[in-house]
């Protein structure tokens, strides 16, 4: 579907760079999970790293644990399939098989003992509601990857990589990438001269080396801007041939740590239509006819197309050992609440996978965020009430916060590993501040 889609769709892909990508070899230590520690934490809950062949123990080298492993191998076959909820078909040509979308190429490289590997990282990000924080969250993301380890003598915590950002919804804002990169410089700033006792510099005034490190880290952004889905997946089809030509971008000292798109959603609704006309023109023909033209890819159908885009993304993270980070909006009626978490002390609301299998279980670790809402005046409230709570209720909205947790959709599937180990990682939430100055995570367990 890549070649036929591919060429004609390229055409449609508005390509810009905020200057360019990677790096093809580097070493495992060079790079984490995500690079926020709260978001590590919970990748671990679903990816956890597997054990050292024969691991030091007290001194004494351990042989790799059957049980353990079988038991590993019968909680991921749990996950694969716990996003199909009761009542809804399976169906099978929704889905690629092993050989289409091998789990195991998701692994980064592993040392030459093979004591270290880990599944690399595919996040969603996904809200009923639009500006509820995601593409902030994803800005935050990418300004870590992008900016250094370190600044004058400051830890930065940056990963000092590349990020390609897909921009779907064709409202990226480099401008505002640039805010929460410098806030995040700043507030490192802040508390090292905290540490230190040293006074810090009065606010307003500018800082020119720190505005020519955030020019510096921008020019490894590279953002491309598909207008179909179809260009979409033209894009990643096309997005090895980019990295590897360095004759187009001057990130080739830097390893690729993500690929972002906002949004993975952005041209559903519009490839749901062209495949709802696609099967009316089927209506009256010959089955055998139909399959014929569907295997050599004459035909629109949206699980193919969507399953197409699943495996080369695929192959871009075996490729580059990237991370990739999507958000997704989902629509159509309100977030249903498993009936484990039914409960008034707990009550976390889920949302059904907005995207066709085999997305269901394509991310690694799925998360929903809400802005925090203001309840609205009641209408019984007299003026003079109102003129009073009204500070309150904006202070709140100044606040900016954001409030996050794991998607808990087909957690009647999930291994008892992994809910006992969301208990214990403060129920797979925390909150982030989406503000003027930049975006801020807070410690979950505070």
């Amino acid at each position: 579907m890549a070649a036929n889609l591919g060429e004609r769709s390229l055409a449609d892909v508005h390509q810009e760079g905020l200057d360019e990508v990677l790096q093809l070899s580097y070493s495992i230590e060079c790079i984490q999970l995500i690079s926020v520690p709260l978001l590590d934490t919970l990748l671990e809950v679903f990816a956890p790293k597997a054990p050292a062949a024969g691991a030091v123990n007290d001194g004494q080298p351990q042989p790799p644990n059957e049980a353990v492993e079988k038991q590993t191998i019968e909680d991921d076959e749990m996950l694969l399939y716990s996003e199909f909820p009761a009542g809804q078909a399976y169906r099978p040509d929704e889905i690629h098989t092993a050989q289409d979308i091998d789990p195991s190429a998701n692994v980064l490289f592993s040392e030459s003992d093979g004591s270290k590997k880990r599944q690399v990282p595919i996040v969603e990000i996904s809200s009923s509601l639009s500006s509820s924080g995601k593409s902030q969250l994803l800005y935050y993301l990418t300004a870590l990857a992008i900016l250094p380890r370190k600044w004058e003598d400051i830890s930065v915590s940056g990963q000092e990589a590349a990020v390609v950002f897909i921009d779907t919804d064709d409202r990226f804002d480099a401008e505002r990438l640039r805010t929460v990169a410098r806030g995040i410089v700043q507030q490192q700033r802040g508390l090292s001269e905290s540490r230190l006792g040293v006074q810090a510099q009065p606010g307003g005034m500018p800082d020119h080396h720190l505005e020519s490190l955030l020019v510096s880290s921008l020019q490894h952004v590279h953002v491309f801007r598909p207008q179909s889905s179809s260009a979409l997946l033209a894009t990643v089809h096309k997005l090895d041939s980019y990295l590897f030509d360095l004759t187009r971008h001057r990130s080739a000292s830097r390893p690729l740590q993500m690929i972002a798109i906002d949004s993975a959603t952005a041209f559903f609704w519009q490839d749901r239509l062209r495949d709802e006309v696609a099967r009316t023109e089927e209506i009256g023909r010959p089955q055998v006819e139909i399959d014929s033209e569907r295997e050599q890819k004459k035909r629109f159908h949206l699980s193919d197309l969507y399953t197409e885009l699943a495996r080369e993304l695929k192959g871009l993270q075996s490729q580059f050992q990237c991370a990739v980070v999507y958000t997704a909006t989902v629509s159509g009626g309100r977030a249903s609440v498993p009936a484990q978490y039914d409960q008034p002390q707990a009550r976390v609301p889920s949302l059904r996978p907005a995207l066709p299998a085999p997305w269901g279980n394509f991310p690694t670790l799925r998360l929903i965020v809400h802005r925090s809402s203001v309840r609205p005046f009641p209408p019984s409230m007299p003026a003079h009430a109102a003129v009073k709570d009204a500070p309150s209720r904006q202070s709140v909205v100044q606040q900016g916060k954001i409030s996050a947790w794991v998607n808990p959709w087909g957690c009647d599937g999930w291994p008892r590993r992994i809910v006992e180990a969301l208990e214990a990682n403060n129920d797979g939430s925390f909150s982030f501040y989406v503000r003027d100055s930049g975006v801020g995570m807070t410690d979950p367990h505070h």
